[in-house]
């Protein structure tokens, strides 16, 4: 074999190598992509739905069953409220009904003896009528007893003061024994599991539309950061901030008036987002590897965060054009 075809050989053998390792590098295009950019808007966590529990009845607290903070059920029993007066009427109406009904009784074997009489002649008719009247008006006042024994016994299961919904309790107003009138406010309940109640300054009303997807940061809690889904922006601003209800996934335990930082789009933009691993940093300055002409150099540029967002990526400012081939280093 002659020096020349040992060069081309050399030559081409070299070549594929350098093929190889192209073919078997990450290399990707960059692509200007649309990001919306975001700015914390303090917001105020309110609660998606509240209650109140109110005495219907003139009476005593007997029982209290609930406390600042605890969490109820539907139907759950809060306070029981006694009107004194109440048992008595019941005893007195018992009493009185069951001495109808011996009487009731009574009439109705009478009566039944005095009809087999008339039969036989041996009976007036006319006082047999007077019977049956008599029979018939003392039945009617049983049933007029019973419905307002009825009526009495409805009135003090009134007593019975039941959670209206599943919630937390926010405010207890009586204490166990304390004198209540009807109407008055016996605990405040507030709904948080799942839809809360957003209040934001009004000049950001034109960013919540229902639909929408928003993010929620609670400083008071570490940073967490929450997606929540904006399912109702209310027509009316309260105290100069408009108000949405928005569903969090996963739920949102936090405290009613409680600050939370909610991330709204300010605006979109055109950026060239690149994975954190195609970026690499040598003595305070960051590179990427540009394909220039059939091979790779390292490229500075420049970036907009020191750390990758959330996704991996970093948003790079200059040092790279749309179309570019970038390589991952090894």
């Amino acid at each position: 074999m002659g020096i020349t075809s040992l060069v081309t050989t050399v030559r081409i053998s070299v070549a594929s190598v350098v093929f190889a390792l192209q073919a078997s590098a990450q290399v990707m295009t960059v692509e200007e992509s649309v990001i919306v950019d975001f700015r914390p808007v303090v917001a105020r966590v309110e609660a998606g739905d509240t209650a109140t529990a109110r005495s219907r009845l003139q009476g005593v607290v007997t029982r209290l069953l609930v406390d600042e903070g605890s969490v109820v059920k539907t139907g759950d029993l809060v306070a029981l409220v006694t009107d004194a007066t109440l048992d008595p009427q019941l005893a007195a109406l018992d009493s009185r009904i069951t001495g109808m009904k011996s009487q009731i009784k009574q009439s109705q074997d009478d009566l039944a003896r005095a009809e087999a009489l008339e039969k036989q002649g041996f009976y007036p008719k006319a006082r047999l009528e007077g019977e049956r009247t008599a029979l018939d008006v003392m039945q009617r006042s049983a049933v007029s007893a019973e419905a307002e024994r009825r009526a009495l016994a409805a009135r003090k299961a009134e007593g019975r003061i039941l959670a209206p919904a599943d919630a937390k309790v926010t405010s207890v107003k009586v204490v166990a024994g304390s004198v209540v009138s009807p109407g008055e406010v016996i605990a405040h309940f507030a709904t948080l599991e799942g839809v809360v109640r957003l209040s934001l300054p009004e000049r950001h009303a034109a960013e919540m539309n229902e639909g929408e997807t928003v993010t929620l940061r609670l400083p008071t809690r570490d940073g967490e950061v929450r997606t929540a889904t904006i399912i109702k922006v209310y027509p009316e601003l309260r105290d100069g901030a408009v108000v949405a209800d928005a569903t969090v996934q996963g739920g949102l335990e936090a405290l009613v008036g409680e600050r939370v930082d909610v991330l709204a789009p300010v605006g979109e933009r055109r950026a060239m987002l690149v994975p954190a691993d195609f970026v690499s940093t040598r003595y305070g300055v960051d590179f990427i590897r540009v394909k220039v002409g059939d091979r790779f150099v390292d490229a500075p540029v420049a970036l907009s965060a020191p750390l990758p967002n959330d996704a991996g990526q970093y948003e790079v400012l200059s040092g790279l054009k749309s179309g570019d081939h970038i390589e991952k280093p090894e």
